[in-house]
């Protein structure tokens, strides 16, 4: 039986979402936090129709309290900030992200303005939010995103929009696949997250390098 392209597609878009909860499980797990999974979301039909996103509740039962600061980005520093959260995953498989947006700040900004609306944010976070357990209450509403533009002024632009619909912190993919791939060791196995696995073996055969720290762009 030959497979068509959408076919093919279809058939991947699961697993790459799949990989991508996992990356962001393993990135608050590995810095302190406890966490649940809280929807599986299924894709909807038709053009006009945002896909909703997967959410991710976590915890971190080192932490006073909610603390964060009234910056949007966040970078792994700021996770000590945090005690309760749940964690919206915009990703490759859920939008119309591609690797020819990773370099243009002007594609970026247009996939936030067609991706990103008040309606997907309170469908992510409002009506997960009401199903929660006691303790939750006082949660964040943190978004897990494919990039931000470098441009300062574009970033501005596009955090403040995503501030106005009550998104309380932002982290980069980017940002959690490095910190990720900082503290996985070729020689060492954990059990816990496959991720953390497949990130040794690329690590164990040289396919990738210790990031370095990206001293005037991000930093993690």
């Amino acid at each position: 039986m030959v497979v068509s392209g959408s076919d093919k597609a279809f058939q991947v878009r699961p697993l790459l979402e799949m990989i991508e909860q996992e990356l962001v499980g393993a990135y608050f797990e590995s810095n302190g936090f406890f966490v649940r999974q809280l929807n599986e979301p299924a894709s909807t039909e038709g053009k006009r129709k945002l896909d909703p996103l997967p959410v991710l509740s976590v915890m971190n039962p080192r932490s006073p309290g909610n603390q964060l600061s009234a910056e949007t980005r966040l970078f792994t520093g700021d996770l000590v900030k945090i005690k309760t959260a749940l964690v919206g995953v915009l990703g490759w498989s859920n939008s119309t992200f591609s690797s020819a947006d990773l370099n243009s700040d002007a594609r970026q900004t247009k996939f936030f303005s067609q991706q990103v609306d008040a309606i997907r944010v309170s469908e992510c976070f409002d009506s997960v939010g009401r199903k929660l357990e006691s303790g939750f209450e006082a949660f964040l509403k943190l978004l897990v995103v494919p990039c931000l533009p470098s441009n300062n002024e574009r970033s501005k632009k596009v955090l403040d929009r995503l501030k106005s619909f009550q998104v309380d912190g932002v982290i980069t993919l980017k940002s959690i696949m490095e910190n990720l791939l900082r503290q996985t060791l070729p020689s060492r196995n954990i059990e816990r997250r496959e991720v953390f696995n497949l990130l040794r073996l690329i690590k164990a055969y040289g396919l990738s390098k210790d990031p370095q720290t990206e001293m005037f762009e991000e930093s993690v």
